[in-house]
């Protein structure tokens, strides 16, 4: 069983053009004690954008190495800031779904089949996600759950979706 941890606050720096998250994050780490503690876990993280309307997911990955080895690569911090640039207001926060220290060893297919996984659930949610790999969207649909559109959905479709537990 995963766990999510998170949402992690990314405090990035600001110069005269737009926001940016620099290479060196050390800052990160010791701002956030429980994220530093699942620094060196396996998993998926998910970077997203917070503002008033919640949550909106950017960019999806996993990692064999490390939340610490992974997340501020320099591939990484390239959909990160060209999304900063593409906004005026929102919160960067990283939320980390790992298994849990102690329980054994992580499962590297469960790993990637939980990264297609979310990656199918941000695009649904938000078709800009900056993921190449694995965000084709599939071809089928349900009315007011998944890729159905824009649109108030049903009552039935909402009551599916809390029975499922999709809201």
């Amino acid at each position: 069983m995963f766990e999510v941890l998170g949402p992690f606050e990314i405090i990035p720096s600001r110069n005269k053009v737009a926001r940016r998250i620099e290479k060196d994050c050390s800052g990160f780490w010791q701002a956030h004690p429980k994220a530093n503690a699942a620094r060196n876990r396996i998993g998926c993280y998910v970077f997203a954008i917070r503002a008033a309307k919640g949550y909106r997911p950017v960019y999806v990955g996993k990692t064999w190495n490390g939340f610490a080895k992974e997340i501020f690569g320099s591939h990484q911090r390239d959909y990160y800031n060209a999304e900063l640039a593409s906004i005026a207001k929102g919160t960067p926060v990283f939320f980390f779904v790992t298994h849990p220290a102690g329980r054994g060893k992580p499962n590297k297919r469960m790993i990637r089949d939980i990264e297609e996984f979310l990656i199918q659930v941000a695009v649904a949610k938000n078709p800009n996600v900056r993921n190449v790999i694995g965000r084709s969207e599939k071809k089928w649909g349900i009315t007011g759950v998944i890729r159905s559109g824009q649109g108030k959905a049903k009552k039935s479709a909402t009551e599916f979706k809390k029975t499922m537990g999709m809201e």
